[in-house]
């Protein structure tokens, strides 16, 4: 009966604090919170991580249909360029660096948005 207690105060946590950033986030002017850069490094890089490791292997599956319909390109941004883009080139904290995370230049990298 404990453990249920437990697993439902940690649960309760958790959704509280993704509830919480957000919102903090939102008010910040230049440096982010220890609280945004703590779920930023535990939560949100993380599943980023698997984001992209997803979204790599359905853009390797979806590689029949896009190939004949020349939108390989569109899958791979989507799938692949963006998630990898939120997790490793945005500063750790801010959530909303990458306002539709910028513009890609596939010769020379990434363009920063912050300073367009």
């Amino acid at each position: 009966m404990a453990f249920k207690r437990t697993v439902a105060f940690l649960l309760a946590a958790v959704i509280l604090s993704l509830a919480a950033v957000p919102a903090e986030a939102a008010t910040m002017e230049e440096e982010p919170s220890s609280t945004a850069i703590v779920f930023d490094v535990l939560i949100t890089r993380p599943l980023g991580i698997v984001a992209t490791a997803v979204g790599a292997a359905v853009f390797i599956v979806g590689l029949p249909f896009t190939i004949p319909t020349r939108s390989v390109g569109v899958a791979a941004e989507k799938l692949v360029v963006d998630p990898l883009k939120f997790t490793f080139r945005r500063p750790v904290g801010e959530m909303d660096y990458f306002n539709g995370f910028g513009e890609m230049d596939y010769f020379n990298g990434f363009e920063d948005p912050g300073n367009s």
